[in-house]
């Protein structure tokens, strides 16, 4: 039954859902990595239960109407950032914030540890949040509620494939104790169960068949543009994963909608 303790500590540190375990460290960390897709599909069923419990009680007037769906939509991001602390926001937000500046090396990482936040990272929330609102409005118009479960658990796979192609700065960080708990071979057997999602849900939606490869490609330029950024300036940071995170999961509901 280890697996279920991992795939516990996973939701632990990933939410506020369940309290962490007094004897989780460093090392509980590393092998609950694997388990994070887990965690992200548990946490998807979750954000999503307030706008389908609103749309339900609304029908049918919310048929085909605009603001129900906004307003659906903007439940299922507040229950996201409620749920999981705002956690991978702030990531995202640093991130932009160190990459607009233009700065290198250590610079760079002052800019990013910076609890401040700067006009990059208001920019880069702005964009993110507004298209994730935007989008979830979309899926549930369309309603795909099963893009809005998936959602989470494929941003927290290419928080995997991120770290699995990437160095860490510093082992004990984050971006290290997330880099240790990954190997090549779970990177690919998860990309490989992406790609057959991308496929169900291609004939589950009636969606064009090329979305697929494009989504495929779309993810695999947007990580390795993460990733050449992280080389660069020494390795991985435990806010790579949050921006992996987060753009990924925009990404998933752009290409599925």
């Amino acid at each position: 039954m280890q697996w279920v303790i991992q795939a516990y500590d996973a939701l632990a540190f990933l939410s506020r859902l369940t309290p962490p375990r007094r004897a989780a460290g460093a090392a509980a960390l590393t092998a609950c990595v694997p388990f994070f897709p887990l965690a992200g599909l548990l946490l998807g069923l979750v954000f999503t239960l307030p706008p389908w419990l609103l749309l339900t009680s609304l029908a049918p007037a919310a048929d085909a109407t605009t603001l129900p769906l906004l307003t659906a939509a903007w439940c299922w991001l507040a229950a996201e950032i409620w749920a999981t602390r705002g956690l991978h926001w702030d990531g995202l937000a640093d991130l932009g914030d160190a990459t607009g500046s233009g700065a290198h090396g250590q610079r760079f990482w002052d800019v990013l540890r910076d609890s401040r936040l700067g006009a990059f990272g208001a920019l880069h929330l702005l964009l993110a949040y507004s298209g994730m609102w935007v989008l979830l409005a979309w899926q549930l118009g369309q309603g795909h509620w099963a893009a809005l479960v998936l959602a989470p658990a494929w941003g927290r796979a290419a928080a995997l494939w991120l770290a699995a192609m990437t160095p860490a700065r510093e082992v004990q960080s984050l971006g290290g104790l997330a880099r240790a708990g990954v190997t090549l071979r779970l990177a690919w057997s998860f990309a490989c169960a992406g790609l057959a999602l991308l496929c169900g849900l291609a004939a589950t939606f009636a969606l064009p068949f090329w979305r697929v490869p494009c989504a495929v490609l779309g993810q695999a330029l947007l990580l390795a543009r993460l990733s050449a950024v992280a080389r660069r300036e020494g390795g991985l940071s435990g806010d790579f994963l949050g921006a992996a995170i987060l753009w990924s999961q925009l990404w998933f509901l752009l290409l599925t909608v």
